[in-house]
């Protein structure tokens, strides 16, 4: 019988400021916020999981990409969040900044386009279970907040993606 084959990979994320920038809605940053988010950001490149997932019955070793950042970095958010809202809002986009790019450096096409979230198959379910992770089938997320699950190599994005109807960027929304 054929399983899922799990490959750890590398993403090499490059903190670009003005990316992040984008992200937070903001043109600038203080010196000593910008030195809290870089120690924050040096720190949870450490507590990232990232896996090439090929599923049993997939066709030329298409797979997809599993990157999520573990619960100790949702718990440093939460805490800046405690100690300043304002704060707490730069290091949560700073955790999504950070699994974007991550993502970004292992399928460039996602710089260009969105990330699409496929329905996982009953064997990456499995293996979600088995690495202590849960997956929402009725609102498609995991429960890890920050966390991309995608297809690698990069395969469209809303026509193979299971939101594509409540996406807001989505252009068939007003004709189904």
């Amino acid at each position: 019988m054929s399983e899922l084959k799990v490959t750890p990979v590398q993403p090499k994320p490059e903190f670009d400021v003005m990316y992040f920038l984008e992200v937070c809605g903001e043109t600038r940053l203080s010196q000593e916020l910008l030195e809290q988010l870089e120690t924050a950001w040096n720190d949870w490149k450490d507590r990232m999981a990232a896996f090439k997932l090929v599923p049993s019955m997939a066709k030329n070793d298409d797979g997809f990409l599993f990157i999520y950042l573990n619960e100790s970095v949702e718990d440093a958010v939460e805490k800046a969040w405690q100690e300043s809202p304002e704060n707490g809002m730069f290091f949560h986009n700073l955790a999504i900044t950070l699994v974007m790019c991550s993502a970004q450096s292992l399928v460039p096409e996602l710089l260009e386009s969105c990330t699409p979230l496929p329905r996982p198959m009953s064997e990456v379910l499995d293996f979600f279970e088995t690495s202590g992770l849960e997956w929402n089938e009725q609102i498609g997320s995991l429960n890890r907040q920050y966390a991309v699950y995608t297809p690698m190599p990069y395969r469209g994005g809303c026509e193979i993606c299971m939101q594509s109807d409540t996406c807001p960027n989505s252009t068939l929304r007003g004709n189904a």
